[in-house]
């Protein structure tokens, strides 16, 4: 503990800039979450509707506490970090899916190729349980087969859309019955808190190893969310390429957190001592704010890229 200590009094401003990233990545993120939720909720009257978010927000903060205890879990287990790394470029690969025209089958290919990479990778060296591993690769198997079913039942006019549907969600449809539209609706909205609480803590950690500033990063990501968010709406309504550079983001956060496996099958050569260096964090943070602002600037003054008018 004290060395981690250390290391934000002895470097200040990359500590600094690393928790300014951790907020800007928790709100844009709460952004795409918040959409996400309201969709979910639009079929609801009015007054259930509010309740519904409310109970939303809650579990919002609640998921995302206990994954900043899960960020510690995580930083302990380097075979967790890859697969994070991947789990983002996942949502990278959703997000583009139809912008690019790789299309749904495109996007199980992807998932299938990954996951099985990494698994393949991931071998008991002495760092890994074999339970574990044997577990890992059991979960991974199911997936795939699960993945290749979905490819198979694809047609070419039934491509998804990418929308949340809510009748077709298994686990709507089997509350559904038994307590109601409103609660199965909440059930299904915290069910969502947890994934995007996964997301936040994996986009964390890509960041930095120190996990007293992860956690100071997210717990004011956290309060400030409700805020800071509804500014973020407003911004990107104006600047509508902005979703596009918060999943750029992503993809370079998934990015890093893949290249753990490098590190870990190399520990001694230059470029795994470069990543895991503060020049390597200070570099990321840079970089993510430069996406995010440059395009902002640029817009300003040159219109390019263009404003939502």
């Amino acid at each position: 503990m004290q060395e981690l200590i250390d290391q934000i009094v002895n470097n200040p401003a990359a500590s600094l800039g690393v928790i300014a990233n951790l907020i800007i990545i928790e709100s844009l993120l709460s952004v795409d979450n918040a959409a996400v939720l309201a969709t979910m909720v639009m079929d609801l009257p009015q007054q259930q509707r509010d309740k519904a978010l409310k109970y939303g927000i809650w579990g919002a903060y609640i998921f995302r506490g206990v994954a900043m205890i899960f960020a510690a879990f995580l930083l302990g287990f380097w075979w967790l970090k890859p697969l994070g790394g991947m789990y983002l470029l996942w949502l990278v690969a959703d997000q583009f899916k139809d912008k690019i025209g790789y299309g749904e089958r495109g996007t199980i290919i992807f998932k299938v190729l990954s996951l099985a990479g990494v698994i393949f990778i991931i071998k008991n060296d002495g760092s890994i349980n074999e339970i574990a591993l044997w577990t890992l690769r059991g979960l991974a198997g199911i997936f795939i087969a699960y993945s290749i079913y979905s490819f198979s039942k694809i047609s070419d006019d039934e491509e998804d859309d990418g929308e949340i549907n809510k009748s077709n969600n298994a686990v709507y449809k089997f509350f559904h019955d038994k307590i109601g539209t409103f609660w199965s609706t909440v059930i299904l909205v915290e069910i969502m808190d947890m994934a995007f609480s996964i997301d936040n803590v994996f986009a964390a950690v890509a960041f930095t190893p120190n996990i007293i500033l992860v956690c100071i990063g997210v717990f004011i990501g956290i309060l400030a969310m409700r805020f800071i968010a509804q500014w973020f709406v407003t911004l990107m309504e104006k600047y509508t390429f902005l979703e596009t550079a918060a999943f750029v983001v992503i993809a370079i956060l998934g990015i890093k957190l893949m290249l753990s496996i490098y590190e870990h099958l190399e520990p001694q050569s230059e470029i795994s001592h470069f990543l895991g260096s503060h020049t390597a964090d200070i570099g990321i943070s840079v970089l993510t704010v430069a996406i995010f602002f440059i395009p902002i600037l640029t817009s300003m003054l040159f219109n390019f890229p263009a404003k939502n008018k």
